[in-house]
């Protein structure tokens, strides 16, 4: 069986190099990409399903009686096999954890009726155990329904509109530890081989005042753009970072310079 599985996988990825898409009418194209997506989800759900076996099993073996050393971390484990970063291989870990207690969403994504991104926006703000019970049922039967229709971020909304109705004191529990959690640091680069000297900046912040932070650099970008702008979005972003500051040192100055007066 594991022959007739592994070639089976072969075939499959052989037929998928050889789609060459370029060569298709312009209706074919549209029908193949709807093709593709249902084969891309089926994949993944296959991924995260092995994945879930794949991290029980080690576990179990992990947990053996006369084990004398067990086996990497999962997560670890995961990583290296699948090549993949720790924080997508947490995520999709996550996921197979989570579908375990979620049979209707796990059914509909292991037949390609809703894709990775859709079962993420259920499963991720789901960080308990109890909040994964209270959803099964009735609330796992509506939002798998939402999801085999609406684009994930409708389905996170539902999610996120669920939780605070069903686990209000834990989603201000969450909100005051991602609150919490905001930094900013600035981190010096060595000075070898950079003489003109360099500074990395690293922060966290909540999502709504990511959106803040964005918004701002968005209305300062024009005032930092010039004829035959080349530079990357990365560097928009930070000329448009040093406008802002420098407008808010300006007015600060000017503000204590009239209290003077």
């Amino acid at each position: 069986m594991n022959r007739e599985r592994q070639e089976s996988l072969v075939a499959l990825c052989r037929a998928l190099a050889e789609i060459e898409p370029a060569a298709l009418p312009p209706p074919a194209v549209a029908e193949l990409v709807v093709q593709l997506a249902e084969v891309v989800a089926t994949a993944q759900a296959a991924l995260v399903r092995a994945i879930g076996a794949a991290a029980g099993s080690r576990g179990a073996a992990a947990d053996a009686p006369g084990t004398i050393a067990g086996p990497p971390p999962v997560l670890g484990w995961l990583a290296r096999r699948a090549r993949l970063t720790w924080a997508v291989a947490a995520v999709l870990l996550g996921a197979a954890r989570a579908l375990a207690r979620l049979p209707v969403l796990a059914d509909a994504f292991r037949h390609g009726e809703v894709g990775l991104d859709h079962v993420l926006a259920v499963t991720v703000p789901l960080t308990s155990t109890p909040r994964l019970i209270a959803l099964s049922g009735p609330a796992e039967v509506e939002l798998t329904a939402l999801a085999r229709q609406a684009d994930p971020a409708a389905v996170r909304t539902a999610v996120d509109h669920w939780l605070r109705e069903a686990d209000p004191g834990g989603v201000a529990r969450d909100a005051a530890a991602v609150r919490h959690a905001r930094s900013l640091s600035f981190l010096p680069v060595p000075a070898a081989g950079d003489p003109g000297g360099r500074v990395t900046i690293a922060g966290t912040v909540p999502v709504d005042d990511a959106r803040t932070l964005l918004d701002a650099l968005r209305l300062a970008a024009p005032a930092t753009a010039g004829p035959g702008d080349f530079r990357s979005p990365a560097q928009r972003r930070a000329d448009a970072l040093l406008t802002v500051a420098r407008c808010y040192r300006a007015t600060a100055r000017l503000t204590t310079a009239a209290r003077s007066e």
